[in-house]
């Protein structure tokens, strides 16, 4: 099975490199295709991305669902897998998720994605925790989580909405009108870097905001860019 790993960027130059070179070490060589998507960096992101990308998509603006969508539509894998420049999956991604989409108890499953984890400490702990019971419970999840599906599920869906924020949200709403979404046992580690900055309580609200907004159906306006 070919992957394509689609990450978006912005503004990465601190780190992408060797997050990029870890995903390389951790995963088979091929067929693996390591697609990054910048959302118009205005440091070095892109420069140092090429030697680990196997192709670097430039966009005007930094539009998470946008950059998302490009990517996913410039792919050539079997599988699609999202996932955030600051989130490593744990070694055997591949082979983990080649066991769930090549067996046969595929019926209405649309995506799949993996535990979270944040990081040590209770406020991170906690985060994780939330952000897992989100995906196993109400079938939500992000790049942060390695969301994977297949391309034709991915047009069948619409895809990404261009949002800035909150596309993974918007994303699997549009996914379940399709099948559901499988939690798998393995975990990407993720920086939490929002989290660390933002602060766990003040991330919480928001999540909570964006939960009743998504309930009554609308995005809001000052989270959606068009393209």
């Amino acid at each position: 099975m070919k992957f394509s790993a689609i990450i978006p960027a912005f503004n990465e130059g601190a780190q992408i490199a060797s997050a990029l070179k870890r995903l390389r070490q951790i995963s088979r060589a091929s067929p693996l295709e390591i697609i990054l998507v910048d959302g118009g960096s205005d440091d070095d992101t892109v420069a140092l991305a090429r030697p680990w990308a196997d192709r670097a998509i430039v966009l005007e603006g930094a539009s998470r669902g946008a950059q998302l969508d490009a990517g996913a539509r410039a792919a050539s894998g079997e599988l699609l897998l999202f996932l955030s420049a600051d989130a490593q999956p744990s070694g055997g991604w591949q082979h983990a998720l080649e066991n769930f989409w090549l067996s046969p108890r595929l019926e209405k499953v649309a995506a799949t994605a993996f535990l979270v984890d944040y990081g040590t400490g209770f406020p991170f702990r906690l985060a994780s925790a939330l952000s897992n019971a989100s995906a196993r419970w109400r079938g939500l999840a992000g790049a942060e989580h390695g969301l994977a599906t297949t391309p034709e599920i991915y047009r069948a869906s619409g895809g990404f909405p261009h949002l800035v924020r909150g596309e993974g949200r918007a994303f699997c709403l549009r996914l379940k009108r399709l099948g559901g979404l499988v939690v798998l046992s393995e975990r990407v580690h993720c920086a939490a870097r929002r989290l660390r900055r933002a602060g766990a309580v003040r991330c919480a609200l928001e999540e909570l905001l964006g939960a009743l907004r998504s309930a009554r159906g609308r995005a809001p306006a000052e989270l959606t860019r068009r393209t």
